[in-house]
């Protein structure tokens, strides 16, 4: 799973998605996060391409963009259903997508996460900014 030789920048690609903002960042996020050779960037890489939707006015462009992370952060997940990172990206898309996408395992990954977040091997502190995200997120 760790396959790749830059997992050491993954707490970069982590604290760079969490402060997009911008069009601009994120575009600078994904021109940057291409680089990095780590399987651990996929979850981020996925949610990324999936944000672009947020700033087109295409309505077909929106939703291209949606299906394309989607799909790219399923396959993560299918090949690394224990990941607690993926799992915490689809939260946050699933959070931030309208409810007519029918993109929805909100519960089911929000139980993971709260299960596995204690053994999970993360700095403490991006432990802490996950749980922080999701309680903001959703109040539980």
């Amino acid at each position: 799973m760790n396959s790749g030789t830059d997992c050491n920048k993954m707490p970069k690609v982590r604290s760079e998605f969490h402060a997009i903002i911008t069009e601009a960042e994120l575009d600078l996020f994904l021109d940057n996060v291409e680089t990095v050779d780590c399987d651990l960037k996929t979850p981020y890489l996925a949610s990324a391409i999936m944000r672009q939707a947020e700033f087109t006015n295409w309505p077909f462009r929106k939703l291209n963009y949606f299906k394309e992370g989607k799909d790219v952060l399923e396959d993560y997940i299918a090949e690394n259903p224990n990941n607690i990172e993926a799992r915490y990206m689809r939260l946050l898309c699933q959070l931030n997508a309208p409810s007519f996408l029918n993109y929805d395992d909100k519960e089911e990954d929000r139980a993971f996460i709260n299960t596995h977040i204690k053994t999970a091997n993360l700095p403490e502190e991006f432990k802490q900014t996950m749980l922080f995200n999701i309680k903001k997120h959703t109040n539980k």
